[in-house]
């Protein structure tokens, strides 16, 4: 069989019960990659299976419910063993730390040739003390890894500055969105207003991403009252689930501005809810590279973030929006009364982001890209 009709299989391995960014990173692979070079398995909690069921269903991908997470957990993690034994993986791609952790060694002791992590970005958790904070188990656990995918230049210098993990086991392939499904002017955000009862000329600001404490939105919530003080009509749509849904409502009563935060859930039009929006805000303390910073740009939308990791990568400063220093909500107010007080430089940086995005970030180069890594990878298998 020539090398161009070989079908390699290919497992991917996630930890999380939560859909988000990295999710959806892996989902878009899963649905994108091409299906006469590959076939594919996912292993993942069934927490996260039945969040993307819709997804699945459509998808010629064998399902394995696993929360494999840590190697204190040993059925599980037999559990996982016995799913690599059954599926027989020619390449294992694991995502994140904790699924490196634990499905790395397994596949490496059960001899996949091809192994692959992608590291989304930096553990702010894992600070302080010898085993957290000096990265002697990354070092490690990456014995057992054929390579390292970086989603952004902040986390290729993280892996080499602060794991000390060698560049050349190291490739850099940013991000990318499918962005036909994201078209400004599909006036599909007007719906989303009257859904929630918002006046037709009250300032929208939105948030996309899990009720986390790493998407900082504690902060923003005391940026609101400010801005709120200039602009009293303005509404701030949160979209996402998570742990702190009950602490961030009870916030905003305590700041006096409940009335002014629509807690909309979990969403699966992004794009009409984009739409709805007039300027989005990225308050994150930390980001590998942002998909909503993608997404917003490709809708057209002015974005104030914070500085954090591969945020700058899409987020152009003074170009196509605005960023800021993380855990700061007087620097996230005036950031937002500046683009409010001038709709002329919000629709600029926006055409400016629309344009941008649209050049680097689209997803078939993410995945051509992962498709030519696969296949190095495995032809250096062969040598």
């Amino acid at each position: 069989m020539s090398e161009s009709k070989i079908r390699y299989r290919l497992l991917f391995f996630l930890t999380s019960g939560v859909r988000g960014g990295i999710e959806e990173h892996a989902l878009s692979l899963l649905q994108h990659l091409p299906r006469d070079h590959f076939s594919f398995a996912l292993a993942c909690p069934p927490e996260l299976i039945e969040a993307m069921i819709d997804e699945l269903t459509d998808l010629p991908v064998t399902v394995f419910p696993v929360r494999a997470t840590d190697w204190t957990q040993w059925r599980e993690t037999l559990q996982l063993h016995h799913i690599v034994q059954q599926f027989r993986p020619h390449i294992v791609h694991c995502h994140l730390f904790r699924a490196t952790l634990v499905g790395a060694p397994i596949a490496w002791a059960m001899r996949v040739p091809v192994i692959v992590e992608t590291y989304h970005g930096r553990e702010a958790w894992r600070q302080g003390g010898f085993i957290k904070g000096r990265f002697v188990i990354d070092r490690l656990v990456s014995c057992c890894v054929s390579h390292i995918i970086a989603v952004s230049e902040a986390a290729a210098r993280f892996l080499t500055e602060h794991k000390r993990i060698p560049v050349n086991k190291i490739t850099v392939i940013p991000n990318g969105r499918d962005l036909r499904a994201f078209q400004p002017g599909r006036r599909a955000g007007s719906a989303i207003r009257k859904r929630f009862q918002v006046p037709a000329s009250a300032p929208v600001l939105g948030v996309i991403g899990r009720l986390e404490t790493q998407k900082g939105h504690q902060y923003l919530l005391r940026a609101l009252p400010q801005i709120c003080a200039a602009f009293p009509d303005t509404r701030l749509l949160l979209v996402g689930e998570g742990s702190l849904y009950a602490a961030l409502q009870a916030q905003a009563k305590d700041l006096g501005v409940h009335d002014n935060v629509i807690f909309a859930g979990f969403q699966r039009d992004i794009p009409a809810f984009l739409e709805a929006m007039d300027i989005v805000v990225l308050p994150s303390l930390h980001e590998g590279l942002p998909l909503t910073a993608i997404e917003a740009s490709a809708m057209a939308k002015p974005i104030v973030a914070t500085a954090v990791d591969g945020t700058p990568e899409v987020v152009r400063d003074d170009t196509t929006g605005i960023l800021v220093p993380p855990a700061a909500p007087d620097d996230l107010a005036n950031a937002v009364l500046t683009l409010l007080q001038r709709p002329d430089l919000a629709f600029r940086y926006g055409a400016a982001a629309h344009a941008w995005v649209r050049q680097q970030f689209d997803l078939q180069r993410q995945v051509d890209e992962t498709e030519r890594l696969y296949l190095e990878l495995m032809a250096m298998q062969k040598r």
